[in-house]
């Protein structure tokens, strides 16, 4: 369920001074550091934009290249789902909730075990997330590790795109894979020209912090450009260890390793639909981890949601993820708060939903729990409205006259419209749990998500379509051996 706020933003953490600084520093950070740059294609296509690329090395790109890429791309992006419709809208005040990627390990459904994840499992996660009210796309939540090498991804998309027809965020090696997956996609929906018509996936791809645009990274964006399939390139720098140890510095990094992309990529096609942000954490000094659960996450991800608003781009983000290692109080709070956070901060794609052990782990549990916060969230910012039927001031009198509230007509009428009714959190009275088994809320959702995967079936793409994405998975060339 996509969260559509009342205005564009309801939380700033830079002030327009402070935008304008960070803007500055970034072009600096462009224009007279510069970046490396591995792609052939993408030296060339900067080359007769008007950069530097003398020194592949130290490509340095003037803000005016920068400003005429910001002129040509899209502020708003429309991402449809299998059949052809509209599943989102990335503009401002619209947001958009989603899982992660590539998880190594999974928590059993059945077994409440941590084992590897395989692609089976890629397709049962998905096809639980098909069945979500508030889960709008999906990524893999798993790496397929019973695949052939360097065939991951594509199987994974395979198996994400036969159990759901939600939109996809996938990756990949290289362009064999982002070709293999544009394809099958063509596949399901009828065609190249429907697919770039009304795209049903988006690739993720990044460059390498500190300021390294790699050749696949790179490469696999520009064959969406020739497909017009939506694209997220955004840095992932850890402060102290790829970026600095400041969010200050790691923020304006983040946004120069973004909009150095948005150049290469505007140049590649005018209107290629780019999508901007970032996935800026710290690394814990104790243990090199990349945390998903830090405050230091959500403070970056304030600030670069308040330069996407400045330059009117889609904005991704992570939320929902936690680094707790089972489903536990601190799971709940981590994904709360920065589920809370991105929205407020009017981020387009929230990604990494249901995240454990710090990307490392899915779980069925996780991301029903975070479907529950977003239902809970989008509750809370709903707008509110003022008129004679809801303010109610004829019941106010007829109570004050003698009437009770829950005798009244407009109480029925209007309860189960004016309040929120919580699926899984528990609020009944302490004997009542106790006859029902003490249950918290792990063991709940672990219920629930039983209940929810045995009698959901998704819809099925005709036989002929299935055939046509098994022989596309069949001939791939993985990019990688």
């Amino acid at each position: 369920m996509s969260i559509a706020l009342e205005k564009p933003s309801h939380n700033r953490i830079l002030s327009t001074e402070q935008i304008n600084q960070v803007n500055e520093y970034a072009l600096r950070l462009m224009a007279e550091i510069g970046c490396k740059v591995q792609s052939e294609e993408a030296l060339d296509l900067l080359g007769r934009a008007g950069c530097d690329v003398t020194n592949p090395d130290r490509v340095k790109i003037p803000r005016r290249a920068v400003l005429q890429a910001l002129e040509a791309a899209p502020g708003k992006i429309e991402i449809f789902n299998r059949d052809g419709e509209r599943a989102m809208e990335l503009k401002e005040s619209s947001c958009n909730y989603g899982t992660g990627s590539d998880c190594p390990t999974t928590i059993d459904l059945d077994t409440g075990e941590r084992r590897a994840c395989l692609k089976e499992d890629v397709g049962r996660l998905a096809r639980f997330c098909d069945a979500l009210p508030n889960i709008d796309f999906v990524m893999s939540f798993g790496i397929a590790y019973d695949t052939p090498k360097g065939g991951n991804f594509v199987h994974q998309y395979e198996a994400m795109l036969k159990n759901t027809k939600k939109p996809a965020i996938v990756t990949g090696h290289g362009r064999n894979d982002m070709n293999a997956m544009i394809e099958m996609a063509a596949a399901a929906v009828g065609g190249v020209e429907e697919l770039k018509r009304k795209p049903p996936l988006i690739l993720y791809t990044e460059p390498l912090s500190p300021m390294v645009h790699t050749e696949m990274g790179v490469d696999k964006a520009l064959v969406c450009c020739d497909y017009e399939i939506p694209f997220i390139y955004i840095g992932s720098p850890m402060l102290g260890a790829s970026g600095p140890v400041t969010l200050e510095g790691t923020l304006v990094q983040t946004l120069a390793e973004s909009l150095a992309g948005l150049v290469i990529f505007q140049n590649k096609k005018a209107g290629a639909k780019f999508i901007f942000g970032g996935d800026a954490t710290v690394m814990d000094m104790n243990t090199n981890i990349f945390r998903y659960g830090a405050p230091e996450l959500n403070v970056l991800n304030q600030a670069l949601a308040d330069m996407a608003h400045f330059y009117h781009l889609p904005l991704f983000c992570i939320a929902g993820a936690s680094d707790s290692k089972v489903l536990d109080a601190q799971a709940g709070l981590e994904s709360a708060l920065s589920i809370y956070m991105a929205t407020l901060n009017g981020c387009n794609i929230i990604h990494d939903c249901g995240y454990l052990e710090s990307g490392l782990t899915s779980s069925f549990e996780s991301i029903l729990l975070a479907d529950e916060i977003i239902d809970l969230v989008a509750y809370m910012l709903r707008p509110l409205e003022f008129n004679d039927r809801t303010v109610a001031l004829d019941v106010v009198e007829r109570v004050m006259a003698g009437s009770n509230f829950l005798m009244e007509e407009h109480t029925a009428e209007k309860f189960r419209k004016s309040l929120w009714f919580p699926r899984f959190i528990n609020r009944e009275r302490y004997h009542t749990w106790e006859e029902e088994g003490k249950k918290d809320l792990a063991i709940k959702l672990n219920e629930e998500a039983k209940e929810i995967f045995k009698n959901h079936r998704p819809v099925s793409l005709p036989d002929e379509t299935i055939k046509a994405i098994d022989r596309i998975v069949a001939r791939h060339r993985p990019d990688v051996e």
